[in-house]
């Protein structure tokens, strides 16, 4: 089965906040870490005053979120999709600690059986009272006539996420079939965070925040390349790339001229606006683009680097072709990018990293950043989901690499898999390990512990796999695996873990 996008991370400050998480086949569910009194003892907390992303419930400790976009809706067909939050605690993640959200069918859309509902998941204190929220794009069309791209938000609290999702005010523009991505940061400059979201065919719009619980953002604004519209803009990332303290947003899409040309633009944030774009190259001069994005400070220079996955091998500009997919790293500098530093590409032929470029791994289409051994330096953990492992067609596979003073290279990096001694489950043909991945420093050690998702496992079903750490970052020892059913959530094939937020 093929890979359907997913988006990545982005952070929203140039500072890395981890979030991390473990899961299995429902049937090799592991012992909950996490003990009841735990449980409660969390949800009753007050909320943290640093606001952390990813911290649902206000207990000072991320959490994940995990979507099943697929998930249908009662006994009915379709896809409209559901939600699984698992909270951080001491004890780090566990299927015991969780909440489960579905859509349901409710005035305000013309689709919900189908309103894909776990797509495009972000985080973060949309509306300021302490707890972060959550916010995605749904596959859905207004019933009022005011056609737009649709996001809805659940609020975060004491208790977790609330129940139902709050229809936002409608973004202008064309909503398509939401295959735009989103993120969210501060992008004015002004202390609140906004929400930034890309129109298939237009470029994008930024909701300017607060955002009330009655769905009303305080202003929008929008965003184009060179004065046209970006055929596509695919991804998005918010991140301070200049070092200012201001968001910056960077674009992933396909040229109005050409579809099959890749282009990457940055377009530095403050008050007034955004700047006139730039378009991020190669070494060479060529354009570059790719499947995922995010931007974190990997070699502690202050300012953000920017991570692009290219999890594709088909486009007529790359010259030698990025075998087999690719990490593409353009350094961060005060105008947007490092003099000091030259880009750099890092695929399976790079000296240090595990594994064969071979077409059709789909290196990068997956990305998370975090701090895996708690060094002060944000890591990568990029998916490879259709890696053939031993002969096994798309088993899929997850690659770690650390950042440093010099940046990334494959020294050091480090390969997880369903084959890996430790790791739960077998790999398979077609389970595409590695689909989504997060990082996250969930128990509160001071390092970022990983969760891998395999969105097609058991026939689509998916499941999630939860790794711990030690000194030496991300670890294959204790990790766990589970699949929606373990923790309640719907079983069919609703691609459970196809979309994590962190």
């Amino acid at each position: 089965m093929p890979v359907v996008p997913h988006r990545r991370l982005a952070i929203a400050t140039g500072i890395v906040l981890v979030a991390g998480a473990v899961a299995a086949p429902a049937h090799a569910a592991a012992k909950s870490p996490v003990t009841a009194a735990q449980s409660a003892v969390a949800a009753a907390s007050t909320p943290s005053p640093k606001r952390l992303r990813d911290d649902f419930n206000g207990d000072g400790h991320p959490d994940v979120a995990v979507g099943s976009p697929m998930a249908a809706l009662g006994s009915t067909e379709g896809g409209a999709g559901a939600v699984s939050v698992l909270f951080g605690g001491p004890g780090g993640l566990s299927a015991a600690h969780k909440q489960v959200l579905t859509w349901q069918d409710r005035p305000g859309i013309n689709n919900p059986k189908d309103a894909r509902y776990g797509t495009n998941l972000r985080s973060a204190d949309l509306d300021h009272d302490g707890y972060a929220d959550l916010v995605g794009r749904l596959r859905a069309t207004t019933t009022d006539g005011d056609r737009g791209i649709v996001l809805a938000v659940n609020w975060g609290g004491a208790s977790g996420l609330s129940k139902n999702a709050t229809l936002l005010k409608p973004v202008p523009g064309d909503q398509g079939d939401a295959t735009g991505d989103l993120d969210v940061g501060d992008v004015d400059g002004d202390g609140t965070t906004d929400i930034a979201v890309g129109d298939v065919r237009r470029g994008g719009h930024v909701l300017h925040g607060p955002v009330g619980r009655t769905g009303k953002w305080s202003r929008v604004s929008s965003f184009s390349i060179d004065g046209t519209a970006v055929l596509d803009t695919s991804e998005i990332a918010v991140g301070d790339v200049t070092g200012d303290g201001v968001g910056d947003l960077v674009i992933l899409g396909f040229g109005p001229d050409d579809p099959w040309q890749q282009h990457t633009y940055l377009l530095k944030g403050g008050r007034t606006g955004f700047a006139a774009p730039v378009e991020i190259k190669d070494a060479d001069g060529s354009g570059v683009g790719g499947t995922a994005v995010g931007i974190a400070d990997l070699d502690k220079d202050g300012h953000g680097d920017i991570v692009i996955g290219r999890g594709d091998e088909w486009a007529q500009s790359d010259t030698p072709v990025k075998k087999g997919g690719a990490l593409f790293i353009s350094y961060g500098g005060p105008k947007g990018r490092s003099t000091a530093r030259k880009p750099v590409w890092i695929n399976q032929d790079t000296e240090g990293v595990p594994g064969t470029a071979e077409f059709h791994d789909r290196m990068g289409y997956s990305l998370a950043l975090g701090d895996t051994d708690g060094d002060g330096y944000p890591d990568i953990a990029t998916g490879l989901p259709n890696e053939k492992i031993n002969g096994i067609a798309d088993a899929g596979r997850v690659l770690v690499f650390k950042g440093g003073p010099k940046g990334v290279s494959g020294a050091g990096s480090k390969e997880f898999g369903q084959y890996t001694a430790g790791v739960p489950g077998v790999a398979e043909a077609g389970d595409q390990f590695g689909g989504a991945v997060a990082l996250g420093d969930y128990d509160g050690r001071g390092r970022a512990e990983m969760v891998a998702g395999a969105p097609t496992e058991n026939s689509g079903r998916g499941a999630l796999w939860i790794f711990g750490t030690d000194v030496g970052g991300i670890v294959a020892k204790g990790s766990v695996s589970f699949g929606a059913a373990t923790i309640g959530a719907p079983s069919g094939p609703s691609r459970f873990s196809e979309t994590l937020t962190d």
